[in-house]
């Protein structure tokens, strides 16, 4: 197991049933307790507790608004936003127009609920993959297998294209930017115990390199998105610790 907290920055896989989301949901949003505590109590990241909530908001049985979602993902597989519309999202969900905006207030809503959805579902992804591994012993070559596992269990992930991309969707402050925050910090983390350690070099600035591993990884995502071959980038993912290095031996 990683030696940092990694259940708690990167969430890992939970499966719950409606009712318990909705019991999640209202204990997190209800004003009695600490969204994130709840997150951490029941082993998922905080953007989940948030996708739950909207949810429950806009549509409880969820049929309509995963429908749209999935094909709004759909169509940004070989769309730009602003190419989009929400009666097209519409006719290719088959949900009527109308149903379409009482569930999204508009284009900008649907789109954001489409790349969040994309995220919440790529960490849990990543933690299901994070609790089936075998963890190496020290913070450096925990960080390459950290890098390894994301970078696959991005390529499996249907929805992930929405987040790497550049396909023009406008980003607020949600589950997308949560989960990019989140990994950098996971990659921080491991950086600092790698230097806590003794086998990463003093001088490495820690947040610095967490930051340009998690850019390069996107800009080979993107890449895979595009058309490279992913076996490829989960090698050269894997090879992405070499920023930091490693301590010269005397």
């Amino acid at each position: 197991m990683l030696p940092v907290s990694y259940v708690v920055v990167v969430a890992r896989q939970s499966r719950f049933t409606a009712a318990q989301r909705h019991s999640a949901v209202l204990r997190a949003f209800g004003g009695k307790e600490d969204c994130d505590a709840v997150a951490t109590e029941l082993g998922v990241h905080s953007a989940t507790l948030y996708r739950w909530a909207k949810e429950s908001r806009h549509d409880p049985g969820g049929s309509t608004r995963e429908r749209l979602i999935g094909a709004a993902q759909d169509m940004l597989r070989d769309n730009t936003y602003a190419s989009i519309t929400v009666e097209a999202v519409a006719a290719r969900a088959d949900v009527a127009q109308r149903t379409a905006f009482h569930t999204f207030s508009g284009k900008a809503e649907l789109f954001q609920a489409a790349v969040d959805d994309a995220a919440t579902r790529l960490i849990d992804a990543i933690g299901a993959a994070a609790n089936d591994v075998a963890w190496p012993a020290t913070p450096l070559e925990q960080l390459g297998v950290f890098l390894t596992i994301a970078a696959r269990s991005i390529y499996e992930t249907p929805a992930a294209h929405v987040l790497f991309r550049d396909v023009g969707v406008p980003r607020g402050d949600g589950p997308a930017e949560n989960w990019h925050a989140a990994f950098v910090d996971a990659v921080a983390a491991l950086i600092a115990e790698g230097i806590e350690g003794g086998q990463i070099e003093d001088g490495v600035d820690v947040r610095a390199s967490a930051e340009i591993i998690t850019g390069a990884m996107r800009g080979i995502h993107a890449a895979v998105f595009d058309g490279a071959d992913a076996a490829v980038a989960v090698e050269s993912v894997g090879r992405l610790s070499a920023v930091v290095g490693g301590r010269p031996r005397s």
